[in-house]
């Protein structure tokens, strides 16, 4: 049912994408038409929604080849996508899924390790291991999903091994210049030459390589892993007053995995806990010595710098500046007091 598209441009050299409309069909059939369109133009999948929302679910997919690659353009409302054992059996190849966040959220979850996209950023997973992607948090999701065979990404770099889901666009050298680069190749596609668009790809593909061979080499050298570390202390210097804050949420912000964040913080001779503990305590002592927040209790402000202990945050900060938290408030505020 798939049906040919008229290009904006109205040439012939332009990419014509296949595409599926739900709008095409009875509302009682929507969403079982959109999950055929969504198994011939992926590999096999397995869409999941309750089944009294089934009726009101909308989607347009749009499906262009693009030499060895295929880019589907996926604009639907909120659902969950599942892809176990079977569908893995009855894939023909095996690729690398690209995805592109144009609208909504999704969290990428495979090999126990979650990914969150949001609009402008963009993952990497493997289809040849089980995964689910969860669209719940948005009402619509509008997604650009690139699907690289797996030998054609390992052309472009060779320590490509099988990398755990990744945050493409939160790398230190090459993030940026991902997301620009799908951005573009998104947004030319239904006006661009053949050639043009070919090009195009090439070069995300070519930036992919280089992102995940980088990173999937598992062994942190030369500068990159310095800029990697300071990105990364940067996210915890904003995320430390959250309570709870893990190494594996900020593995899913920075697009790196939980053992190569080890890595780079023992390199430093350091570890992320101690460095997370040291931020909590730093945002604690400025907060004790100013005026804004003076009228604040200490409970208040440990829970704020993201102690759940009020206790240990007593013993840490002692044991940190040499004085109880009300001492060190209390020579913030006496007259030529320390100034932080």
């Amino acid at each position: 049912m798939a049906e040919n598209a008229q290009t904006l441009a109205g040439t012939e050299q332009s990419v014509v994408p296949r595409i599926w409309r739900t709008a095409d069909v009875a509302e009682e059939e929507a969403f079982e038409f959109y999950r055929d369109g969504i198994c011939s133009a992926f590999m096999p999948l397995r869409p999941e929604l309750d089944r009294p929302m089934r009726r009101s679910f909308r989607a347009d997919v749009r499906s262009y080849e693009i030499c060895e690659s295929t880019l589907n353009l996926v604009t639907a409302h909120s659902h969950n996508v599942h892809k176990g054992r079977g569908e893995i059996a009855a894939s023909p190849q095996e690729c690398f899924y690209v995805n592109y966040q144009v609208r909504g959220c999704c969290e990428i979850s495979q090999r126990g390790r979650t990914v969150a996209l949001h609009p402008g950023t963009v993952g990497i997973f493997d289809s040849g291991a089980s995964f689910h992607l969860n669209h719940e948090k948005s009402p619509v999701l509008t997604v650009a999903s690139l699907m690289v065979p797996k030998q054609v990404l390992r052309a472009n770099g060779p320590a490509v091994g099988e990398p755990e889901p990744a945050l493409l666009s939160a790398h230190g050298v090459y993030g940026p210049l991902i997301a620009e680069s799908m951005k573009s190749l998104t947004e030319c596609l239904p006006w661009a030459s053949q050639a043009d668009v070919a090009e195009l790809k090439a070069i995300v593909v070519h930036l992919i390589g280089l992102a995940v061979s980088a990173d999937g080499a598992g062994t942190p050298s030369g500068d990159r892993p310095q800029a990697q570390l300071c990105r990364i202390k940067g996210v915890i210097r904003a995320r430390c007053g959250k309570p709870g804050y893990s190494v594996a949420e900020c593995a899913a912000e920075v697009g790196l995995s939980e053992r190569y964040i080890h890595r780079l913080f023992e390199l430093d001779e350091d570890r992320f806990g101690t460095f997370l503990l040291a931020e909590r305590l730093n945002s604690a002592a400025r907060m004790l010595n100013s005026p804004a927040h003076a009228c604040k209790s200490l409970s208040v402000i440990a829970m704020e710098s993201g102690f759940r202990d009020q206790s240990h945050f007593f013993r840490t900060f002692r044991q940190r500046f040499g004085m109880t938290p009300l001492a060190w408030r209390t020579m913030g505020q006496a007259p030529g007091g320390m100034s932080h």
